[in-house]
This record gives C-alpha cells, structure tokens and sequence, in this order.
C-alpha cells in the first residue's frame, strides 16, 4: 500500500538505515524528486517535516495539488485503465469456463467411450453365442442326416463385416474451440467514474480512518516555494476536501474511540436494574408456586376430612344394624321362654331404662379459605394495558409486567436497551455534528467496542444484520437515505420500564400471531448450553 511493510532478511534493508542514507543524501543529489506518499502527502505536520528536509539544499519545494474535477486528458486514461482491468477480470473469468468446459467434455467423452466398449463387448459376446449355437444345430442337423442315410450339406453362412463410421459427435469434438475471450464495455455508471478503483488500495482501512479527519490542502506557510492547484481553484479543492471527508464519516468506522463515563454510568445501572427484575419475577413465581401448593394441600385435607366423616357415618350405620339385630333377636328368644308377662316385664324395664348416648362426632370443620385472598388487587394481566400502568413492578397484588417472560423476552430486552444505549453514546462520544449516527454495516464493530462482546445475528435466527434491526424496530431503526442507525427514544428517560412495556408487547404479539397459525412470529433465538 502506500508504505508497505519489506522484509528482505538483511538488517540494514529491514531496519530503514539504507532508507536514512538516502533520505539524506538525496538533497545533495542535482536532480527532480517527487516524493509518493499519499497519507503523509495529506497531513499538515507530516508534509511540514518533509519540506524542512529540503531547506537550505537549493531546491525549489513545490506542492501539486491534484483535486475536485481532473482534465480530459486523465480521465480518458482513467476509463482506458478501468476497461482494461475489467477487461482482464473477464478474460479470466473466460479462461476458468473455458477449462470447466474442457473438462465436462472429456468427462463426456470418456464416458461415452466406456458406453461403447461395453456395447462392442455385449455385441461380441452375443456373436459367440449364437455361433456356439448354430454349430449345436449343425451337429444336430448331421446326426438326423445320418440316421435317415443321407449326406448333410453344410450351408455357407457369409460374415458381414462390420464398418465403424466416426460418430458426429467425436467429429464435432475433434474441431477447435473458440478460445477468444468475448470483449467487454464500460457500462453507463462506469463511464461516470472518474477515478479508476483499484484492486489493492493506496491506503489500508485502518490507516485511511485514523487519519482522513487531518487531512488538509496545503498551504505556502509549510515551508513549500510554490503551491500549485492543477485541478481547480483553491477554494473549490477546500469545498471538494470539506465533502469528502463529510462522506467518508458515514462510511468509515472510527477506530480509536473509546466508550465515555455517560456510557460507562447508564450500561452500570442497567444491569443493576436488570439483575433487580430478575430477581422480582422469581419471587413473584415462588409466591405463586407457594400459593398453589397451599391450597392443594388444603383441598386435599378437606377430601380427606369428607372421607373421614362419611367413613364414620357408615360405621355409625353398620353399628346401629349390628344393635338392632342383637336387641330383635334376645327378644324374639325371651318371648318364647318367658312368655307374654315376661315380654311385657322387660319392655317395661327397657322403656324405664336410659337411651344409649351415641357418640360425640368428633369435629372436622375446616375454615373454607377465600380464593381471593392476598389477592384482592390481581388485575385481568391479559387485558391490561401495557402502556397504561402506573408501575411495571407491580401492576396488582405484586404482580410484574414481567411475569411471563421467558428467556427470549429477557434477551431481547437487553438487545432493545443496548443498541438504544449505543446510539446514543456514539454521538456523545464522537461528539462531532457531521457524524450523524453508526453507519449500519460498522453496528456490530461498534457493539463489540462499547460492549466487549460480539453482536452475533445469527444468535438470534437472522441471516443479515438488517433482519435483527427489524425486531427492534420499536427502539432502533436504519435511515433508508443515509443507512444510518437512528433511536426511536429519547436520550434521558425516567425510567426504564419503557423497555419493559415495549418488550411485553412484542411479547403479546408474537403470542398471539402463532395462535393464529403465524409460525414465523416465532423467536429463534440459541437457547444458552446448561452447564
């Protein structure tokens, strides 16, 4: 590129002493010089060095400056080399058909060549069958002969002899190819460039973002005798400069930056909060769970307690049957040896005697529980308002607006708070008014930076990063003119329940969208590995 890196394996070639040398005995040397360094050629202090370099050796410093609208003469030059490298992309391009082809054909070929060895061979071994068999028919033929007296005469059989025409096909295949690669033309966008893109740029990704910003024009105050504008006037190369730089802000990502103490605070007391909400619903669930078992319990002892009590009725039943049958037959008994005084004697003792106190029920009464208690607040949760509560923590008898997230809801929340989060600090942090917002193909360059962890689409069943910002279209969304991440929220909030509200009502949704046989509403998040 434009200082590329040269390891020769002599240490005075790899360590930049020859490189020294000549830098300083070229001044004494009565010759032109031009010195290509595009980037160093760019920068203020790097072209200021260079010329102090040159002071006092008698040369004339002079600065070309080659911007805005190039001549005629470059920009035919610029399209003669932009056909040619197209050109040379499509005679190679060509020549790989060309061998693809060659090689499906004598894959043809020799296919159709095994076909007709395996039919010579069939024909052949047919031949010699039916050879075999004439000759069983001749001997045939002599042995009846023989046996009716009469001389067999063997008849002639003529051979014709098999002619093997070349096939057109092989005839087709023997004629040459046409091995002139087709001739291409620019296209009307390619005839609108002006500067021809090549393959391996003057400057690296990197080195271009961490300095275009300080790219400036020269000016004579640098130690230059002569500034030259080759191109345009002065002000038009500053305009064109000025542009430039404007769109390369879009488009390049800025590697050095580093997060800022807002972001640092905010990302902090999310996941304080976070881990807050987490623990909410699972005290919410425990005291439903809790709940639920006590009452099963006590519907259980009450089943008990019926069975009990009717158990005991029935002993009470049999017992009194038992009572009845014992006092019938000691009286039919005493009837007979007593007879009809006696009878009367011990009906008279048994009315004077006392009834028989039965026994006390013991008591099984169980208080009837209220269904609705602790929980006189509880609210319809499936028609509630989700933008309507007061508090997300609790929007009746303690329920969160949370309580039935799963680990998709929760993960999704944390991806709407944290591309809202990097949108907003990316401004703060660059803290320059031309750079409008992350540009969508640098979002996960910037989400590892801010968050030390990669945004992976794939994570969340997207093929493409455009398909994961549409899930979080409530929060963030891509400008369609400028390709830009912009936040659908404000920066400074009260709260952030607003993350939770919008993540139940995607929640709500996506429910509802697969009940009604809707199966691409459906999250495909990575479940995480249990340990």
């Amino acid at each position: 590129n434009d200082k590329p890196e040269m390891s020769f394996g002599i240490a005075h070639l790899d360590d930049h002493s020859i490189r020294r040398v000549l830098t300083n005995i070229a001044p004494l040397q009565q010759r032109d010089y031009i010195v290509m360094e595009v980037k160093s050629n760019l920068l203020r202090n790097e072209r200021k060095e260079m010329a102090s370099k040159w002071a006092g050796s008698g040369f004339k410093r002079k600065v070309a400056v080659m911007m805005a609208d190039p001549p005629a003469v470059f920009r035919k030059r610029a399209q003669e080399l932009l056909l040619q490298q197209k050109q040379a992309l499509a005679d190679i391009k060509f020549k790989i058909k060309l061998a693809e082809d060659k090689k499906r054909k004598m894959s043809e070929k020799r296919q159709k060549l095994l076909e007709k060895e395996r039919a010579r061979a069939l024909n052949k071994q047919q031949k010699s069958q039916a050879e075999l068999q004439r000759k069983r028919d001749i001997e045939q033929k002599k042995a009846d002969a023989a046996a009716a007296g009469v001389e067999y005469v063997e008849e002639k059989v003529e051979e014709a002899l098999e002619d093997e025409a070349p096939d057109a096909e092989d005839e087709e295949d023997a004629e040459p190819m046409d091995e002139e690669p087709p001739k291409v033309e620019l296209d009307d966008e390619e005839k609108r460039e002006t500067f021809r893109k090549s393959i391996v740029p003057d400057l690296t990704s990197y080195a271009l973002n961490t300095s275009f910003m300080k790219f400036a024009v020269p000016d004579k105050d640098e130690g230059f005798d002569e500034v030259s504008f080759d191109w345009g006037k002065e002000g038009k190369c500053r305009e064109f400069l000025k542009q430039w730089k404007q769109q390369l802000k879009t488009t390049t990502r800025i590697e050095e930056l580093t997060p800022g103490e807002w972001f640092t605070n905010r990302w902090k007391d999310w996941q304080k909060a976070l881990q807050s909400w987490h623990t909410k619903q699972n005290l919410y669930k425990a005291s439903v769970a809790k709940k639920a078992l006590d009452r099963a319990a006590m519907l259980q002892r009450r089943a008990a307690t019926a069975a009990a009590r009717e158990r005991l009725m029935e002993m009470r039943a049999e017992k009194a049957a038992a009572d009845k049958a014992v006092a019938e037959k000691a009286a039919a008994a005493k009837a007979v040896t007593e007879g009809e005084t006696g009878e009367a004697a011990g009906e008279k003792k048994a009315e004077g005697a006392p009834a028989e106190k039965p026994a006390e029920e013991p008591s099984v009464e169980e208080k009837e529980p209220d269904s609705d208690e602790d929980g006189d607040d509880r609210v319809d949760f499936d028609r509630l308002d989700v933008f309507g509560v007061e508090d997300a923590l609790d929007v009746g008898g303690g329920e969160p607006l949370f309580s039935a997230f799963g680990f998709e809801d929760w993960t999704m929340m944390s991806l709407r708070f944290e591309l809202h989060l990097l949108v907003h600090a990316f401004k703060r942090d660059v803290n320059d008014p031309d750079r409008i917002g992350i540009h969508v193909e640098h979002l996960s360059f910037y989400y590892n930076k801010y968050f030390k962890k990669p945004l992976n689409h794939k994570f969340y069943g997207c093929e493409v990063i455009q398909e994961l910002l549409d899930l979080t279209r409530d929060t963030v969304f891509v400008n369609r003119k400028s390709k830009v991440v912009e936040a659908q929220l404000p920066e400074e909030m009260d709260s952030a329940g607003i993350f939770i509200m919008l993540t139940e009502e995607a929640r709500r949704d996506r429910v509802a969208r697969v009940d009604l046989g809707d199966q691409s509403a459906r999250l495909k998040l990575s479940q995480p590995m249990n340990p």
